[in-house]
């Protein structure tokens, strides 16, 4: 029915994977199906797959294994922890199609920015990006499968996996080895089925919430700067990125400290965390 063709050094049990992405092409179970070939094939706890698109908060289209025993945390994450997840940066940052650690998307500074906060449900400095989603287990990780499609929408295979042992290397391994006919098989998938991606009956993106933090306090360029920390550049990153000089920084981030009553990164990204929690 297609023509998607199989990594030429697939073995025999990943040219079976394969071989049943493809026929699940056009199904209406097309991603359920993906899942369970996956979950037969792959090392991970749990997977998610999650589709964004602009104006509207991430849609989860299929959960498997351990992710169904999540659905406080998967849900507060649809509501509104997503706002602050890299993942949903990177979509917004249009990072390219690809295979990704989680680690992968950090900036740098984004765990010393929320490291040694007081909000004990919150912050974990165990956790790759120090930080737990209320509902969400410690001690996971991700490996990502990240897909653009044409009409600026990304899907997102989020496979779960531990933060000891090998599992994490042995499941980004074997994305890398099947991503080709994955990435292929779904956007065949949009060109029969696009109803599949149809985000009209989405919860509009709260997004503004990040744009507008501190609007009625900060000035423009604070709101950039703290924009700009809460994704966790560092002052020297802030610098380049706005051409700004490294005092010019400090003299913006003790203001915005100041007027917004707080004296550390860590309550700046509280207070944050606190705003996404009101009338989520």
């Amino acid at each position: 029915m297609n023509e998607t063709s199989f990594p030429a050094s697939a073995s025999v049990v990943e040219s079976d994977i394969c071989a049943g992405i493809v026929d699940a092409i056009g199904t209406e179970t097309f991603f359920n199906k993906t899942g369970k070939l996956l979950e037969g094939y792959m090392s991970y706890e749990g997977l998610n797959i999650v589709l964004y698109s602009e104006n509207n908060a991430p849609t989860c289209l299929e959960i498997f294994k351990k992710t169904l025993d999540l659905q406080e945390g998967l849900e507060n994450f649809l509501s509104y922890t997503y706002i602050i997840n890299p993942v949903y940066r990177a979509f917004l940052g249009k990072i390219a199609s690809g295979t990704y650690l989680i680690g992968d998307l950090l900036p740098a500074g984004y765990r010393e920015l929320i490291a040694n906060s007081d909000l004990d449900i919150w912050i974990d400095d165990k956790e790759t990006i120090g930080y737990r989603t209320p509902g969400w287990p410690k001690n996971l990780t991700e490996v990502l499968v990240l897909i653009w499609l044409p009409d600026n929408k990304m899907i997102e295979f989020s496979f779960l996996t531990t933060l000891s042992g090998d599992q994490t290397e042995k499941c980004h391994n074997q994305l890398r080895q099947i991503y080709p006919v994955l990435s292929s098989a779904i956007l065949k998938h949009f060109e029969f089925a696009a109803q599949d991606f149809d985000v009209s009956e989405g919860k509009p993106s709260q997004e503004y919430r990040f744009q507008e933090f501190g609007k009625d306090i900060l000035t423009p360029r604070e709101q950039d700067i703290t924009k700009m920390i809460l994704t966790g550049h560092s002052s020297n990153s802030i610098g380049l990125n706005l051409d700004i000089s490294l005092p010019t920084v400090k003299t913006h981030r003790r203001n915005i400290y100041a007027k917004l009553q707080i004296s550390s990164q860590a309550e700046l990204f509280n207070l944050f965390v606190r705003s996404l929690m009101v009338n989520k």
